[in-house]
């Protein structure tokens, strides 16, 4: 399976539906099986699962950092009217 992200480290994204600015932080993997080389070592494979963590400040100034599937977000269009200074 080839990996080919959505998005990438530092896009501006934002939940279907939202308008909370998000930016993407890493992808989530998670282990799968491992194999043992011909040596005998074991190795652990990572696959990529679909999710990306997304970093954003709440209504309380916090940073908040959590995952979400690519399907979920949707690219930022500059500039959003909520970014807009006036």
């Amino acid at each position: 399976m080839i990996f080919n992200p959505k998005y990438i480290k530092d896009d501006w994204v934002k939940r279907k539906g939202s308008s909370q600015l998000m930016q993407i932080d890493e992808y989530q993997t998670e282990i799968t099986d491992g194999l043992t080389t011909s040596w005998g070592i074991k190795t652990a494979q990572r696959r990529y699962n679909g999710k990306v963590w997304c970093t954003w400040v709440n209504q309380n100034n916090a940073l908040v950092t959590e995952p979400f599937l690519e399907s979920d977000l949707e690219p930022v269009r500059w500039p959003e009217p909520a970014a807009r200074t006036k």
